[in-house]
């Protein structure tokens, strides 16, 4: 798990550097970017991380392979949103990084039912639940069309 912490450290710093190098001419990408680094592939991976560690659930291949896919996910996300505008293809690419985001929420939740339920458990169980609910809304915000 260790390596997901460390992803979502490196994520929350790549934040800050695109927001420093992008100061002087911000673009909408580079705000949403900045934002979505920090706070999901960042703060909320950390959170899953941190609390994952602290239910004492072990780091199976399932459990490495959610925490691959949200990253996986986040990634096409980001990809597919830096290519809006450019192809077609974006829209789709933002769509399955949504799905992998979810598959890997419900497979941290399903992993996680092992676990007496704590504070702890309930409020991992709530952030997986409110990622699983803001993606369908995110996604549906990232197909509308910008007006500039």
């Amino acid at each position: 798990m260790e390596v997901f912490h460390a992803l979502a450290i490196l994520a929350v710093i790549s934040g800050g550097v695109i927001s420093a190098f992008t100061a002087r001419r911000p673009t909408r990408f580079a705000m949403w970017a900045t934002a979505y680094l920090v706070l999901v592939v960042g703060v909320i991976q950390a959170g899953f991380v941190i609390s994952w560690q602290s239910l004492m659930l072990p780091a199976s291949w399932p459990a490495i392979l959610a925490f691959s896919l949200f990253n996986i996910g986040n990634g096409a996300v980001i990809y597919g949103r830096w290519l809006k505008g450019k192809k077609e293809a974006a829209r789709y690419t933002v769509y399955l990084g949504g799905a992998l985001i979810a598959i890997s929420m419900v497979i941290l939740g399903i992993l996680s039912i092992s676990v007496p339920i704590t504070w702890e458990h309930s409020g991992f169980l709530a952030l997986a639940v409110v990622i699983l609910v803001s993606m369908p809304i995110g996604l549906i915000l990232s197909a509308r069309p910008h007006k500039h």
